[in-house]
């Protein structure tokens, strides 16, 4: 399959059904580089090529008056429907899984993304194999000798041939992957057995992830303004402190993980790129779901990502299981104040933010929100730590959520609020009231 990525040339848009995103697919095909220079949309699918036959005798006088040298469609084609929209078209046809699979391909960074791609890229071939040796096929089999069993003709073998490659190079694909699976299991058990609270940034696709977990960690990410920049789950710890220095008001450390973003009408193929998504959103304490307050479609996505997480996020409400989830909403430097302000009343006041912009305080306020969530979630106790214990009492920075503390003659009073996990190994230092 000849690589997109290595490809800049102009794309006609073409999309079909009840169920169209256009402005999405102008996005993905931006994003690799490709120049729109048309669309054409249809109410309905057809069976036989996707669009009608006049849809498609248009498209053609589009492709030929434009210049084009692609088509791309606006959803997963089956080989015989990319047959016959590529004849009547004129051109090559790509369609929206493909396009995605070399949008992965191009930003995979990783060992295990890498991975999944090629495995993913191996299932989109497999049954589409048959068209690329159309040309051998013509020549058929033949009768063996003394008029026997049928004898397979050269394009038959290479047929099988293909598939046999294929296949087994998938069930290579899939035992490293799942090698992969488990060391990630291990790392997730020890994330587990660990007091500090986990966060988890969840959203769709080009949201702003990324520069939010460079503004509040400090990593230090790509955030090219490209969809599907980050392929990989990245955790980072937020350190926690006191603005003043001081030992009182002193904020817990949590962990903080950037996800890969969700998208409408993703590929079965991709759905094995998001299982370290779907894990770090469930092994998370608190979900900050970031959405692109610029965005069109603004409501569509919220919706997307509340879909695949399988969450009934609205208003900023936690979800059935108690998991707090705080709305965060990016880039509303480019939205006027109006419709700022018409967001932040239809969602119930989320954190409204714009990451890039270093003066503005959003940042602040969802790390306000985010150690309000954590601190919530904890049980505040009074404990009074003998100086001899000294480690006890130093290991609760960064651990717990330190209100006010106290040297004392016989020892550290401190106002503490502790995760569960740690509230039996404090118990004896409580102090009774």
């Amino acid at each position: 399959m000849e690589s997109l990525s290595r490809v800049v040339g102009k794309v006609v848009l073409c999309g079909a059904g009840e169920s169209r995103h256009m402005g999405e697919l102008r996005r993905l095909s931006e994003t690799l580089g490709l120049e729109v220079r048309g669309c054409m949309e249809q109410g309905r699918r057809d069976p036989s090529g996707y669009l009608g036959g006049g849809k498609r005798e248009e498209l053609r006088g589009m492709v030929e008056s434009l210049g084009a040298g692609f088509v791309v469609a606006d959803d997963e084609l089956t080989a015989s429907e990319a047959r016959v929209l590529e004849r009547d078209a004129g051109v090559a046809v790509v369609d929206r899984t493909e396009l995605i699979i070399r949008i992965f391909e191009a930003h995979a960074r990783d060992a295990p993304s890498k991975l999944q791609v090629e495995l993913a890229e191996m299932e989109y071939l497999l049954p589409r194999v048959r068209g690329m040796w159309r040309h051998l096929e013509r020549l058929g089999g033949g009768l063996g000798s003394g008029g026997g069993a049928a004898v397979r003709g050269p394009g038959e073998q290479q047929l099988e041939y293909d598939r046999r490659e294929i296949r087994a190079r998938m069930e290579k694909l899939r035992s490293r992957l799942s090698d992969e699976r488990s060391a990630r299991g291990v790392r997730r058990a020890r994330l587990r057995e660990s007091a500090v609270p986990k966060v988890a940034l969840v959203g769709y696709t080009n949201a702003g992830k990324t520069t939010i977990l460079n503004r509040l960690a400090g990593a230090g990410r790509s955030t090219e303004d490209r969809l599907f920049e980050t392929l990989e789950t990245t955790t980072r710890r937020v350190e926690g402190g006191s603005p003043s220095g001081a030992s009182s008001g002193f904020t817990p450390d949590f962990t903080l993980t950037d996800t890969v973003g969700f998208i409408r009408k993703l590929p079965t193929q991709l759905v094995e790129s998001f299982a370290s998504t779907l894990e770090a959103a469930s092994d998370a304490d608190v979900l900050v779901l970031c959405a692109d307050a610029s965005s069109p479609t603004f409501d569509e996505e919220v919706e997307t990502v509340k879909d695949t997480l399988n969450e009934p996020i609205s208003d900023g409400a936690a979800s059935e299981t108690g998991k707090p989830i705080i709305l965060a909403f990016n880039k509303v430097d480019l939205i006027s104040d109006a419709e700022a302000g018409r967001l932040s009343s239809r969602y119930g006041g989320p954190v409204l933010m714009s990451a890039l912009d270093e003066r503005d305080y959003g940042c602040a306020l969802l790390l306000d929100a985010i150690h309000g969530e954590i601190s919530a979630a904890r049980e505040r106790m009074e404990v009074l730590i003998p100086h001899a214990s000294y480690e006890d009492a130093a290991r609760l920075y960064g651990m717990a959520e330190i209100h006010a503390s106290e040297d004392r003659e016989d020892g550290v009073l401190m106002d503490v609020s502790l995760p569960a996990a740690s509230v039996h190994s404090y118990a004896r230092y409580k102090v009774a009231r």
